[in-house]
């Protein structure tokens, strides 16, 4: 597997989805977004992306139903086979060079188990935190393609919340290293300090107070300029 390969399959990937329906009713979140950023984002085209075998789509929350589409059926054509977890029917669909999963925000409680997408014919996993980046879309044109990701200011502080959940080291240092290389670029513009400042103010107190004491240790300009401004 080469970099470039893992590339054009992705590209396939939302090529397919694009022409199905798919892609505008999704958000592409974790590290693919990097690729995107670098492409379509003013400013962060020297942002570096850590190679990664996952992609990752987020099923805005509420769904709207609309066009149905088989998205399993769309993904065994490309190569990709379902693997099952217990009996809940949850699914991640690997590929010989990438493992691909639907995620959906968890809202209150949660529930007891996987959301059935029946628009998709798919089953969503329920992950805290993920509505922060649902709220917060932008749209990146790339080669032909409409994709939908976070705002990488958001993008960023969610990474800051998530590593200090994460309990595998290879997780938290990719989380950190993410995080932290979009705020270096970020901070370079001061419209964007503001951005993140005015992010940071809406957040409840305890989502702030987690990112704070993150960037205290790993990018304290964040802390300097949201005290010197707040």
């Amino acid at each position: 597997m080469t970099e470039e390969t893992q590339s054009e399959t992705v590209l396939e990937i939302l090529s397919r989805f694009q022409k199905a329906g798919v892609l505008q009713r999704l958000i592409l979140i974790g590290s693919w977004c990097l690729h995107f950023y670098r492409y379509g984002v003013r400013g962060l085209d020297g942002l570096r992306m850590s190679r990664t075998t996952d992609i990752d789509f987020l099923v805005p929350r509420p769904f709207h139903p609309g066009r149905k589409v088989d998205i399993p059926a769309i993904l065994q054509e490309l190569g990709f086979a379902p693997t099952f977890h217990g009996q809940s029917g949850l699914a991640v669909y690997d590929h010989p060079e990438l493992r691909l999963e639907f995620l959906i925000p968890e809202l209150g409680k949660g529930s007891s188990g996987p959301v059935t997408i029946r628009d998709f014919h798919i089953k969503a996993q329920e992950i805290r935190y993920l509505n922060f980046l649902a709220a917060h879309p932008v749209k990146v044109e790339y080669q032909g393609l409409t994709v939908t990701v976070p705002e990488p200011a958001v993008f960023a502080l969610h990474k800051l919340i998530v590593y200090s959940k994460r309990k595998k080291p290879e997780k938290r240092e990719k989380d950190l290293a993410a995080a932290v290389g979009i705020l270096e670029f970020l901070f370079k513009d001061p419209k964007e300090q503001e951005r993140i400042k005015s992010v940071l103010k809406k957040l409840p107190p305890k989502w702030r107070k987690i990112i704070l004491s993150v960037s205290a240790k790993h990018f304290p300009a964040l802390n300097k300029y949201y005290e010197a401004h707040k």
